[in-house]
């Protein structure tokens, strides 16, 4: 993959503190090194999680019962990515692996990226022919991280939280450009990255269409979608479902891009294990009455045939959770209560605890799981 040249001063400028910082980690690095003979230490690594609140290790009723003590991070440590992290470090090749988390609940592609103009511009003049070739739109880019954003700005009533690895002022995946140049001139390099993204551009159309239908039976008694409400909102998702598709595939082909040639962006080329993470339908059959939002499994498989095909591109692999959480039969209401928070009907404080879209903490643990199976360690 070929990337332009001609990137602004300002992100030059970056790249020059960037390069002088590794610089001068390098020759730390090389100063404190281990005289021969010494005890073979564990082989220092670090796993980079990225992605929305599934790689945070989000749940409301986490967020209900820890908002009081300022929603502390600490308090999201149950994910997937501490789960892989825990099968990491059981194996004896990776007693020395840590974990950085840059996920942000919340994230969508396009505040993944950033709103960063010379690096969605830099990505697009690299990816010109595979967006071409896949007739995907061009990466677009959004206000980086609005969870984190908020609680920098307005903690004091509530909004957001403090990331579990911050970075106020820059996007995730530039933060992940610098952690992995910065970290391998640490003598720790980044070696295993896992991403899960895109279930929040699905949620916002979702709530879009839901809003769009609701408004038209409330001032005309109809949809242009549909008879019933729920009919409509079926139609409104199957029209958005081409632009909406597109757009998280091109918008992942990015991120993944600007990891692979991290050096065109001020950081290095990374050549380590990328897994990528498909996603669940919370809304199919909880309940054992049908799928909640119809035709909802269906679209997810859809959109997880089409990552998957997507990220292999850019070598990394692609685990599906899909076939556990809906299989499809009797079993899908018994693993979708366990697994998610979609059957969660408690309080605390007077706050609903869910419906919550978010896995539980046997949840998160089987997303490791099906990682681990998948695409090994």
């Amino acid at each position: 993959m070929q990337a332009t040249k001609g990137l602004a001063v300002s992100f030059r400028s970056r790249a020059r503190l960037l390069g002088c910082l590794m610089a001068l980690v390098a020759f730390a690095v090389m100063a404190l090194a281990p005289t021969a003979g010494a005890a073979k230490a564990p082989k220092e690594e670090t796993y980079l999680a990225l992605g929305d609140s599934l790689a945070f290790g989000y749940s409301q009723q986490l967020y209900n019962e820890n908002a009081a003590a300022g929603d502390p991070a600490s308090a999201f440590e149950a994910g997937y990515a501490n789960d892989y992290l825990a099968d990491l470090r059981a194996h004896h090749l990776y007693r020395g692996m840590q974990l950085t988390n840059d996920g942000c609940p919340g994230e969508t592609t396009e505040s993944m990226i950033g709103s960063n103009a010379t690096l969605i511009g830099g990505l697009n003049a690299a990816l010109k022919e595979v967006q071409e070739a896949n007739k995907l739109p061009p990466v677009s880019g959004g206000s980086p991280c609005a969870y984190q954003e908020a609680w920098n700005a307005y903690h004091s009533d509530g909004t957001g939280g403090p990331l579990h690895h911050p970075y106020v002022g820059h996007s995730q995946l530039e933060n992940a450009i610098e952690t992995i140049a910065v970290d391998q001139a640490l003598g720790k390099p980044v070696t295993k990255i896992t991403l899960n993204i895109g279930a929040n551009d699905e949620l916002a159309v979702v709530h879009g269409c839901e809003k769009e239908v609701t408004e038209e039976f409330t001032n005309e008694g109809k949809s242009k979608y549909g008879a019933t409400p729920n009919e409509a909102v079926k139609h409104c998702l199957e029209a958005h479902v081409p632009a909406l598709f597109g757009q998280i595939l091109s918008n992942i082909t990015g991120v993944l891009a600007g990891i692979r040639d991290g050096s065109y962006f001020g950081g290095v080329n990374y050549t380590g294990t990328i897994l990528v993470q498909g996603g669940y339908d919370p809304y199919g059959n909880v309940f054992g009455t049908g799928e909640l939002l119809e035709t909802s499994t269906n679209l997810a498989a859809l959109l997880n045939e089409n990552e998957a095909a997507t990220v292999s591109g850019f070598g990394a692999c692609y685990a599906n959770p899909e076939p556990k959480f809906n299989p499809g039969n009797k079993k899908e209401p018994e693993r979708l209560e366990a697994w998610t928070n979609m059957a969660n009907f408690t309080t605390f404080e007077g706050k609903a605890n869910g419906p919550d879209i978010h896995p539980t903490p046997a949840g998160y643990e089987e997303l490791a799981k099906i990682m681990k199976a998948d695409c090994g360690l």
